[in-house]
């Protein structure tokens, strides 16, 4: 029964490879150039994954126990460095839609042959036998990659070759890194700590193209030839061929098990070094393989690429963090001085349609502001209650606006300062009888229609300064609201209603915005609330609108006045506001950063705000 269902799930994603069942159970490596043969390999490598997928420790008895240790070992240290709390620890940081950065994966120079040498004698813990890595020696052929498919260049024998100096070589040929080559050898074969692999171990050293009831293809089988192939094979996918079934930056359904009825879920893939292990080892793990990072799932759990995240997570780091995540902050003397530094970088050429000017000391009138200001593309400024700072004035001159729009009363912003505005650009001044009456009148000013609507409570900020973000990056508007009261008011359903709004998305739980509200609003609407446990995990929640995002602007959580600017960037830009701790980056935070595929981040505000173990994204 199950060859049956292996051979049915080899079946189908040989299909998406456009290789024909037939194909796919007539495998032959005569010719590797050639594209009948590729998808015949990779029918064979899929066979061989998928008879594995549900063993948690790979390898023969002996095996087993030595890489077991090394599970244990690895699992204590992450308990004694507080990345995991409990024995049966949650994988509660892994992505399955971004594996390990491209940075990360595709890295010709991650490791000396010397470093490489001196882990496998770590991790071989005293071996002595000369089938073990650290003194494992062979003799290799030459591999002409260059007239094959693939992008490694030529790989070029020798006689006597350590294994250090196979995936040294491996790694310069194929530029990919030995640290990935290192992982893979132990979540296949428990290899790097096995301390006596036997010689069919060895053979299919990689698990490529090695199906579980025959011996491997002999142009692929032993230590070298695995290395090698696999690491060429590593690289090939995504650049053309046939692998073109896995789409980054978009929903991909992955399969949980080889066994069909334990479902799949699409996985929205940020890269393509992800995309890479998929195409290798076509799984994701459940949430009880999740569950116990360390340990067994239930029957429907696979556990290769959960092994893979976590064996490099604890031997090298987060496979995710890298060179590639570029660093920017935004800050200035003040928060007034910060919020000039922010309309700076986004609006660096004169001549905007209009600038938004709102009290630097309070939050509920810039709260709904800040989309209205990316709607309409100017930034939104700051200024004190009697008097406009000379950093606001003077990005005010350099912006030379068509138009001011002052958001609050006199009471925030006073006469005085409503006249000194007004020497730059015709201004007018939105104000209400309270912050809701404000908010609700800049909504109906700057959006004429809006088919959804972000709805947040007026009495605090975290909440409404990330919906401010996402409502500003598509073009929609952020509505305050009494979050205690009992309803959402008369006044804003009709102002929903006379939008257009279809949807109605409230950031926050039941203590920040009642369900009294929601069922108000779901009268009219069709309503979803995103929330977290907290102010920072509610701030990824309303930011898993955004599958993918190349940059992500960060701020803090604990006060108001620089997100308040950062929002209107951030929905000009069309990127997600995610809210940090000063000191570390909340684990929720960390999480959605790296499901995003972001690769550059923006910090917004000095170091009191956020530190510089937040521009390093170290966990909390």
């Amino acid at each position: 029964m199950k060859q049956l269902v292996i051979a049915v799930f080899v079946g189908v994603l040989a299909g998406l490879v456009g290789l024909s069942p037939a194909q796919a159970a007539d495998s032959t490596a005569d010719d590797p150039a050639s594209t009948s043969t590729e998808q015949a390999v990779y029918a064979e490598h899929l066979a061989g994954q998928a008879a594995t997928a549900g063993d948690p420790v790979p390898g023969d008895p002996a095996a087993e126990a030595d890489a077991e240790a090394r599970n244990e070992a690895d699992r204590a240290l992450a308990e004694a460095s507080g990345s995991v709390t409990t024995a049966a620890t949650a994988a509660t940081g892994f992505t399955a839609g971004n594996l390990i950065a491209d940075a990360n994966f595709y890295n010709g120079n991650a490791m000396s042959e010397a470093a490489i040498q001196a882990f496998l004698v770590k991790m071989g813990a005293g071996c002595t036998s000369s089938s073990c890595l650290a003194n494992y020696r062979q003799t290799t052929q030459d591999i002409p990659f260059s007239s094959q498919y693939g992008s490694c260049t030529d790989y070029e024998g020798a006689a006597n070759e350590s294994a250090a100096r196979i995936i040294y070589k491996a790694q310069k040929a194929c530029k990919l890194s030995a640290r990935v080559i290192l992982v893979t050898l132990q979540k296949e074969q428990s290899l790097l700590t096995d301390r006596a692999p036997k010689a069919a171990t060895l053979e299919r050293a990689m698990g490529y193209e090695c199906p579980d009831d025959a011996p491997c293809d002999p142009y692929f089988a032993g230590f070298f030839n695995q290395v090698a192939q696999a690491s060429r094979q590593l690289t090939y996918y995504g650049t053309g061929g046939s692998f073109t079934y896995l789409k980054v930056g978009q929903p991909n359904s992955i399969a949980y098990s080889p066994d069909s009825t334990c479902g799949a879920s699409n996985v929205v893939i940020t890269n393509r070094a992800t995309a890479a292990l998929y195409y290798y080892t076509p799984f994701q793990p459940n949430a009880a393989a999740l569950k116990n990072l360390y340990g067994t799932g239930d029957s429907c759990s696979s556990y290769g690429n959960r092994n893979f995240w976590r064996m490099y997570t604890d031997w090298f780091g987060d496979p995710r963090a890298g060179s590639a995540m570029a660093v920017k902050r935004l800050q200035g003397a003040d928060r007034y001085a910060t919020a000039a530094a922010i309309s700076k970088a986004s609006y660096p050429t004169a001549g905007v349609p209009v600038a938004y000017v709102a009290a630097g000391l309070q939050f509920a009138d810039a709260l709904g502001a800040a989309p209205a200001a990316a709607h309409k593309g100017g930034p939104l400024l700051l200024t004190a209650a009697s008097s406009l700072p000379a950093s606001t004035l003077t990005e005010l001159e350099r912006l030379a606006p068509d138009q001011i729009v002052i958001v609050g009363g006199t009471g925030a912003i006073n006469v005085a300062v409503a006249t000194a505005l007004g020497k730059i650009a015709p201004t007018k001044r939105i104000g209400g009888i309270d912050r809701y009456d404000t908010s609700r009148r800049i909504t109906a000013d700057a959006f004429g229609t809006a088919k959804t609507a972000y709805v947040a409570t007026g009495r605090d900020f975290p909440d409404g300064l990330s919906a401010g973000a996402a409502a500003g990056a598509i073009d929609v508007p952020v509505v305050l609201v009494d979050g205690k009261a009992r309803t959402a008011g008369t006044a804003t359903v009709s102002l929903l209603k006379k939008l257009g709004v279809a949807q109605v998305r409230i950031a926050g739980g039941t203590g920040a915005v009642s369900s009294g509200v929601q069922s108000n609003l779901a009268a009219s609407f069709t309503v979803k609330r995103y929330a977290g446990i907290d102010r920072y995990a509610t701030s990824a929640a309303v930011n898993s609108v955004f599958r993918t995002t190349a940059n992500a602007y960060l701020a803090t959580g604990a006060a108001f006045p620089d997100a308040l600017s950062g929002a209107a960037a951030a929905g000009a830009a069309g990127d997600p506001l995610l809210l940090s701790q000063q000191s570390c980056v909340p684990p929720s935070i960390r999480t959605a950063i790296f499901a995003k595929g972001t690769t550059s981040i923006t910090l917004i505000g000095g170091t009191g705000a956020l530190g510089d173990r937040v521009a390093k994204l170290v966990s909390c």
